[in-house]
Parts: C-alpha cells; structure tokens; sequence
C-alpha cells in the first residue's frame, strides 16, 4: 500500500471517529431516579406503607397495601442480610418508562454484603411510580 493510500485511510478513519464522537449531553432530572430511591429505601427500613405509595397505579391494582406488605418482607428478606444502604447505580429512561440498577447494603456474619436489584418504573399522571414484575416476592 502506498504511502498515500494509508495516509487517506488514516484519515478518513480519524474523520469518521470524529463524527461518531457522541456530544457531551445534560441529563434532564425526570424523578425517576428518585422515586426508585425513595421505593428501595423505604424497603430497607421496612416502611411499607412508604414502599406501597411508590407503586405505580397498575402495581397497586394488582395487590392491596396488605398483601404487598406480606410480599415485600419475602422480597426482602431474601437478601440474607440486614439493608443498611441503598444505592442507585444508574437509571435508564426511556420515554415514559425506567429502569434503575440498585444495590443495597449492608453486613451480616461481620461482612459486607450487598444485593443488586432493578427496579422498573412507569410515569403516570401522578409521576413515576414502580412496576412490580410478575413474580414479585415469589421469586425462588
């Protein structure tokens, strides 16, 4: 290859690098990072009436305050520790829907623990609210 050739190649390639550069954005706070926070939280610290008013209206429909309750402290339970912390790792918005990457903290047995979860969301005309999955605190 001649000198010249690879000079153009080297080019076009630096050209075509800077083109696909992908500009510095400014993300636009929605809520929906804090309302998965406000949800995770109220889990670790056993609120659940806290947790049940973070539902979106369709995850509410589907269960009642009680029974979400009797679920949520299976859900939480099985972490295999106490939560002390809560972490929002990222948070995906896609229009009206989101997902938040969470990972909660804490120790047991003297050690650190921790326990990823995500949490979906939907924003309704109160806001964003969490979408409880199929199985929620049914897992095995």
């Amino acid at each position: 290859m001649t000198s010249g050739r690879r000079f153009w190649l080297w080019g076009a390639a630096v050209a075509l690098a800077a083109g696909c550069a992908a500009a510095p954005t400014t993300k636009t706070d929605t809520g929906a990072e804090a309302a998965a926070r406000a949800y995770c939280e109220a889990l670790a610290r056993q609120d659940w009436a806290a947790a049940y008013a973070a539902l979106h209206l369709d995850s509410r429909a589907r269960f009642d305050a009680d029974e979400f309750a009797r679920l949520a402290r299976a859900h939480r339970g099985r972490m295999g520790f106490e939560p002390e912390g809560v972490v929002v790792q990222s948070c995906e918005e896609h229009d009206a829907e989101a997902v938040a990457h969470v990972v909660f903290t804490g120790k047991a047995g003297g050690k650190g623990r921790s326990f990823k979860d995500g949490v979906a969301l939907r924003r309704g005309a109160a806001g964003w609210g969490v979408v409880l999955p199929p199985g929620f605190g049914k897992e095995h």
